[in-house]
């Protein structure tokens, strides 16, 4: 047979050689690469098409990402997931999306600006390209950062950044003294820098070849233009309610964005209540005023510019006993081992109780120490935002000190931080103290935070500052505000077993100290004659899955009569920080002018006890009932009924439109109240026949007898 010889090309194709294998593997590799290269391709026909905006839509997709990052981990951290259906998780991340894209669009606005109206020749000059490595570094540095803070203010307060952000911004020195003493900042900024560094690094030689691409200022305009479009879009279908997602507090915060909350707060925080609250005529408004405050044996003013403007009866006659008021930094009533608690964190006040009478049903009227200052020494019901102690009508405000400088006393204030912040010494010293003492105060104390100085040396020095005003022979008015029961938990060593920095740890150093000053007060002579009221300012922190979370705001307060009146008794008559001034005014005793909202809790008939609070753009009305009624940012209202065996809210279908009336009247006067200058008896309106020296006032908000 013969043999048949084939050209060497025929023999490499047929089939089933090693030849032909070769060239199918080398086909399936080369689609392979076409596959994984389309991508890349895309990208360079985009980068082609868009030139130098491509680099915003890095910077665009970066942000998204860290975004989305930090929203996953504060769902998975802080929500609870048990309670959250599957619709309502999707809908955190599709809400927190366009919170989300709404504020990486306006992150870019600097740069689009710049590129757009920037030449061709001008910006790639070595001016501009060093400009821009600026930019990309401070960007790639910003995000991280503010990712970092954003999870350390939200592990303190379950909130996205609000309006306490944007307070503290301006008061650096406690707040950056504290955040060094509470967290790793080196090692935060060194894995800030390090991120941050890392992006710029790797995408700087990206941006400048991208910025070379000549475009026709039409283009960039069109980029410009369709980027304000869809900021415009987002703007106007974007809300603070769009994140209100589930009844579940915590996680309606998670799906909203941190810095559209701090401009939202920054924005909001001077507003005006009729604008934005729902509201009632003024002859309604009065009405109800003065039925819910005015009691049966009050002289009401008629012809006062102040609708409860009036003479208060107590019934009971006049005693100068000397007054002590101690505000306990965040002591909530969860800390209080009489209150329930058994951790047993305040033996101290649990054995003070025996000695004084317990009002266990007590709530702050906010969750800032400047909302129980507030409360505490004018009665006025909470105005959304923030506190009065820094807005611009306080120079004239009636309080607690004014009624008792016109009765002969001595009035002191005493804080172991700095007077500046919260504005609490221009406040003070505008109202009623003629003492004012603060951190700067104290010589060499024994121990000092980012906060101030320590319990005891705040209980050692008020010791002998009360003494002085002892001395003069007149009774005596003393505000004492502690500091050391917040973060970074640090006080002196040897106080109590052990020095870890916890906030348990942290109150069982202000028990401690709080028991010292007992111990030593009992050997001084102002001790016999004196009314001392102790109490928390407000609940440890804002925590929880509710929408007003009631859990925080309930606080001890404890009164310790001179002669042993009412020792070891309990009053659990619902009330709140208003409260206080009215019911440290009865024990006493005489008649004396009044515009204060609050009421004397021991002469009020339980059943119809009731609490005044604000958390945040909300304010609520709490009755004996444990109906709750709720006013939003919005025109909105809403009831809830409390459980307070575990203080859980569950929303009523229709809200009770009497209470909620009568809610409206509280803050809407309030408002209307302290900003037309009017949070002061009507002087022009004299007493009556009753014991004029008892009420009457003079012209000085700072009147001193003396």
């Amino acid at each position: 047979m013969s043999k048949v010889l084939l050209p060497a090309d025929q023999i490499l194709n047929l089939p089933g050689t090693d030849a032909e294998a070769s060239r199918e593997s080398n086909a399936t590799a080369s689609g392979t690469e076409k596959s994984r290269s389309l991508p890349r391709r895309w990208y360079q026909a985009f980068a082609a098409w868009s030139g130098r905006y491509s680099v915003l839509a890095i910077i665009f997709a970066i942000t998204l990402t860290y975004l989305l990052v930090l929203r996953s981990a504060m769902v998975l951290t802080y929500a609870d997931l048990h309670k959250l259906t599957f619709t309502q998780g999707i809908s955190v991340f599709l809400v927190g999306l366009q919170y989300d894209v709404l504020v990486a669009l306006c992150f870019i606005i600097p740069q689009l600006t710049h590129f757009t109206f920037t030449s061709d020749r001008r910006i790639t000059g070595r001016f501009n390209r060093a400009l821009l490595d600026l930019t990309w570094i401070i960007a790639f540095l910003f995000l991280p950062l503010i990712c970092i803070a954003e999870y350390i203010f939200f592990d303190e307060f379950q909130s996205r950044l609000n309006y306490i952000a944007f307070e503290y911004i301006v008061y650096p020195t406690e707040v950056c003294c504290n955040i060094w003493q509470s967290y790793p900042i080196v090692e935060l900024l060194a894995v800030v820098g390090l991120i941050g560094g890392c992006c710029w690094f790797l995408l700087r030689k990206n941006f400048q070849n991208q910025i070379s691409s000549p475009m026709p200022f039409r283009r960039r305009f069109g980029f410009f233009a369709a980027v304000l479009t869809g900021i415009a879009v987002l703007w106007s279908s974007t809300s603070a309610e769009s994140r209100q997602i589930s009844r579940d507090r915590v996680a309606n915060e998670c799906s909203w964005n941190g810095l559209y909350s701090f401009v939202y707060y920054a924005w909001t925080c001077h507003f005006d209540f009729n604008k934005n609250y729902l509201t009632l005529e003024n002859e309604e408004v009065n009405q109800r005023l003065r039925e819910q405050i005015v009691g049966t044996g009050d002289e009401l003013k008629s012809g006062s510019s102040n609708p409860v403007d009036r003479v208060v009866a107590t019934g009971k006659p006049r005693q100068d006993y000397n007054v002590v008021l101690i505000l306990e930094e965040s002591l909530g009533s969860d800390f209080i081992g009489v209150l329930g608690d058994n951790r047993g964190l305040t033996p101290h006040f649990d054995e003070l109780s025996k000695k004084g009478l317990l009002f266990d049903n007590f709530y702050a009227t906010g969750n800032r120490t400047a909302r129980v200052l507030e409360a505490v020494m004018t009665s006025m019901p909470p105005i959304p935002t923030e506190s009065i102690l820094k807005r611009d009508h306080s120079e004239r405000v009636y309080t607690l000190a004014n009624v008792l400088a016109a009765r002969g006393y001595e009035r002191l204030f005493m804080t172991g931080g700095r007077g500046l912040f919260d504005g609490v010494r221009s406040f003070m010293k505008a109202n009623g103290f003629n003492h004012f003492i603060e951190q700067s105060d104290f010589k060499n104390p024994l121990f000092a935070n980012a906060w101030g100085v320590s319990d005891e040396d705040l209980f050692r020095k008020a010791l002998g500052e009360i003494d002085q005003l002892h001395s003069k022979g007149r009774p005596f008015f003393a505000t004492i505000l502690t500091v050391s029961n917040h973060r970074p938990y640090t006080y002196p060593e040897g106080r109590i077993p052990n020095m870890e920095q916890t906030r348990n740890n942290a109150v069982k150093y202000a028990d401690w100290a709080l028991g010292y000053f007992f111990r030593e007060a009992q050997s001084h002579e102002f001790y016999q004659n004196t009314l001392f009221v102790v109490m928390g300012d407000h609940g440890a922190r804002v925590s929880g899955s509710q929408l007003f979370p009631m859990s925080s705001y309930r606080v001890p307060v404890l009164m310790i009569q001179p002669g042993g009146k009412g020792q070891g008794e309990r009053c659990s008559t619902l009330g709140c920080s208003l409260d206080i001034a009215p019911t440290i005014l009865g024990r006493l005793g005489s008649d004396y002018r009044s515009v204060f909202f609050g009421y004397d809790v021991l002469q009020a008939d339980p059943k119809h006890g009731r609490a005044i609070m604000q958390h945040n753009h909300d304010v609520a009305l709490l009755n004996s009932d444990n109906q709750m009624v709720v006013l939003g940012f919005g025109k909105s209202a809403e009831e809830f009924e409390l459980n307070r065996a575990n203080h859980q809210l569950d929303q009523q279908a229709t809200p009770d439109q009497e209470m909620v009336h009568n809610a409206i009247a509280l803050f809407q006067s309030a408002f209307e109240l302290y900003y037309s200058d009017r949070w002061f008896p009507d002087l022009k309106v004299t007493g009556s026949q009753k014991d004029d020296r008892a009420y009457t006032l003079e012209t000085s908000s700072n009147f001193d007898p003396e």
